[in-house]
């Protein structure tokens, strides 16, 4: 029978092995919070007249929100661009239903205007792209952790890629359901490791006894 002081000092190693993975998961989440970018995926028509506004709105924002990365797509004319169109909408579980459609993060908005209303579309399962909610969209995101480009390689596609960062997204593997980082997250693994501390603590104690 193994006596109980084993036990207790396997569990002690177990906790401070749980406890070294706990940090490695903070120091490997505050590492991509520090290297963010927010990849815009903006799918546009050459003779679109909102495209064309949205297109210099988005460049606008660049001075703005130097993490942006803006990768635009010219569907009318390009067959390559309008099959990642179709298969970016498909992974949002949306549909490519006009132009201008643009992807940030988790989100789609389809059109553009001027406004600040925050119109959401169940049937597209997208919002309508008034200028402020884009905005807000992106400071979101520079704000927690940046959002990544989708998973989908460039091959032949024909992208347009602005980034102030310096950054290239064709490396970068992202769902549109990918769980962002969040201050509440971080806390959490602060107070976890905490925990695990007094755990061993306690253990040991009666270890010594």
């Amino acid at each position: 029978m193994i006596e109980k002081r084993w036990i207790v000092i396997l569990l002690s190693i177990l906790l401070i092995i749980l406890g070294v993975i706990i940090g490695f998961m903070l120091f490997s989440n505050i590492t991509r919070a520090e290297n963010k970018t927010v990849c815009i995926y903006f799918f546009y028509g050459e003779t679109c007249p909102h495209c064309a506004q949205e297109k210099q709105f988005l460049n606008s924002l660049k001075s703005k929100y130097p993490e942006i990365e803006l990768h635009s797509f010219e569907v009318y004319f390009n067959k390559e661009n309008q099959k990642l169109w179709e298969n970016t909408s498909k992974a949002y579980g949306t549909v490519a239903s006009g132009v201008p459609m643009t992807f940030i993060g988790n989100k789609v908005f389809i059109g553009f205007a001027e406004g600040d209303s925050k119109i959401y579309d169940s049937r597209y399962k997208a919002y309508v792209g008034y200028s402020a909610i884009i905005e807000e969209t992106i400071k979101e995101y520079v704000n927690s952790t940046g959002a990544e480009c989708p998973s989908f390689q460039f091959s032949n596609s024909s992208s347009e890629s602005t980034s102030n960062t310096g950054n290239s997204s064709s490396n970068s593997f992202f769902t549109p359901w990918e769980s962002q980082t969040t201050f509440n997250e971080v806390i959490m693994y602060i107070a976890g490791i905490i925990a695990i501390v007094a755990i061993v603590y306690i253990l040991l104690k009666k270890f010594k006894r």
